[in-house]
């Protein structure tokens, strides 16, 4: 047979086809969490729905296409203010329905600032910040709120096939 080509080409374009395999399996087993956004503010004490959650509570309100997804329990990063604390946190009350945006303005007395937060219907959910916060200093505070609501394959990211492909929650 003719050698049209060298051993050490063979040699890496093996490699390549092996690297690219790897490449392939880990982007199609490898899981990455997906989140939905949403904005709150920290509740004052005299504004707190219940004294058990013993602590700062937040108030996020969340796209209401996104109810399927929300329980309680389901891990939220909390960024209070535009560049302050992060805090990592879960649900702890979901509340029932979608909430207008009148609604929530006047059941979490949200005031000034507060009540540009809502502009539309919204799932509301209740989040313990914890008592590692001081409440006089962050009361009243607002915040994002990143809420980890499944996983999918990277490889859906990568080729934007997420709804072809399915994911997983």
């Amino acid at each position: 047979m003719p050698r049209l080509i060298s051993w050490p080409i063979i040699v890496c374009l093996w490699l390549l086809l092996g690297v690219l395999l790897v490449a392939g399996f880990l982007a199609w087993y490898v899981q990455v969490p997906t989140y939905v956004d949403g904005s709150g503010i920290i509740l004052t004490r005299g504004d707190m729905l219940r004294p058990e959650y013993g602590g700062m509570v937040a108030v996020v309100f969340l796209p209401p296409d996104q109810s399927a997804h929300m329980r309680v329990g389901l891990p939220v990063d909390v960024q209070i203010g535009s560049t302050g604390v992060l805090v990592h946190s879960t649900i702890a009350q979901v509340e029932p329905g979608i909430t207008s945006p009148d609604a929530a303005r006047q059941r979490y007395r949200l005031g000034g600032v507060g009540a540009l937060l809502v502009t539309q219907p919204s799932i509301v959910v209740i989040i313990k910040l914890g008592t590692t916060l001081p409440a006089t200093s962050y009361a009243g505070s607002l915040l994002t709120a990143k809420v980890e609501i499944g996983s999918q394959r990277l490889l859906t990211l990568l080729l934007g096939m997420g709804n072809f492909l399915g994911s997983s929650s």
